[in-house]
């Protein structure tokens, strides 16, 4: 079976020079997913050649590759990996007001998030105990020390999933998609609890749809330049729901208040803990609501215009929805540089 042209030849995507149509390095597109990219020949794009090796066995991705064709023949729109995603943030379910003290998630409320699947040394099932989030068609975004330190010695983080709803049944409507890791990178400067962020690239690109979906990162300046403060954002994941408690399989969403830093940064001075500005905290101060162990890695999401920012990653706290004490999280808008230097 011939596949290029096949698969290219059909429907078309918007593409636009900025100077001339004869000089093809020039020629920029936007991909089905709403992302930028270059027009180049599929061969020299990677994104889409892992894609159109399975296209055979999948439909989606041989629709995908045909929306993506632009230009000549067999010329497809490549994405940059490193651009804002168009639509990002974007739920189709209407939110309300793992994480302790919340309540279940409806179905592709937040379809950016993922669940971390960590391989046993001693037995071939996944345990699910760390959360991230999809930030564009390759990569998800999640806390260092799930990658560095994984709960357990004998675990070796091995997958991703997205578009999750329950953990433990097929039955769900979800239809999750796994993904191996083709790389992870971890801040240089990680250490314990400082810089706890790393970037998963996935081993192909993403199709996204209703469920599967990326959040936006924290780019207007108007939240470059917040601190937060007494915004009430929302944490989602499968952790733990109460300390040294089970964890729970249906994904579940809380929303807790900012807390200023300085008063973090008074909370945590009794333990030891230092809180830079490169942190974020939110809890509520008589407790009851927190993400906890099982929820780390995953997003600090805040509604803006229609869309969902993130704007912190779970890291750690002082056990779980402790009154007085806060949930700690890397703060994103430190790191969008760092984010966008370290994507291919």
């Amino acid at each position: 079976m011939i596949l290029v042209p096949a698969l290219i030849t059909l429907a078309t995507i918007h593409c636009i020079t900025a100077e001339s149509r004869s000089k093809r390095q020039d020629v920029v597109c936007t991909t089905p997913n709403g992302e930028q990219g270059n027009c180049i020949h599929v061969r020299s794009c990677s994104a889409l050649l892992s894609l159109l090796k399975k296209a055979p066995e999948n439909p989606e991705y041989a629709s995908f590759l045909r929306k993506s064709k632009c230009g000549a023949y067999a010329e497809v729109c490549c994405p940059s990996a490193d651009q804002t995603v168009q639509g990002c943030g974007k739920t189709t379910v209407s939110q309300h007001n793992r994480v302790v003290g919340g309540v279940p998630a409806d179905l592709g409320a937040w379809p950016w998030i993922a669940a971390l699947g960590y391989r046993d040394l001693y037995r071939s099932n996944i345990e699910w105990r760390c959360g991230g989030s999809l930030i564009n068609s390759r990569y998800v975004l999640t806390a260092a020390h799930c990658v560095r330190t994984p709960p357990s010695q004998f675990l070796t983080l091995a997958k991703v999933r997205l578009g999750e709803h329950n953990l433990n049944s097929d039955s769900d409507g979800a239809n999750p998609v796994d993904y191996d890791i083709e790389k992870s990178v971890v801040h240089e400067d990680y250490r314990s609890q400082k810089n706890d962020i790393a970037l998963l690239r996935l081993d192909k690109d993403v199709v996204f749809t209703d469920k599967i979906r990326p959040i936006c990162l924290p780019q207007p300046a108007s939240l470059r330049s917040s601190t937060f403060d007494r915004k009430y954002p929302f944490v989602v994941g499968w952790g733990e729901t109460s300390l040294e408690g089970p964890s729970s399989d249906i994904l579940l969403q809380v929303q807790v208040p900012v807390v200023d830093n300085d008063s973090c940064k008074k909370a945590y001075a009794k333990h030891g803990a230092i809180i830079t500005e490169s942190q974020l905290c939110a809890g509520e101060k008589k407790g009851g609501k927190d993400s906890c162990r099982g929820d780390s890695g995953g997003p600090l999401m805040l509604p803006q215009n229609g869309s969902y920012y993130q704007i912190g990653i779970i890291s750690f706290g002082y056990k779980c929805a402790e009154p007085g004490y806060p949930g700690v999280y890397a703060r994103v808008t430190s790191y969008l540089d760092w984010i966008k230097n370290n994507m291919e």
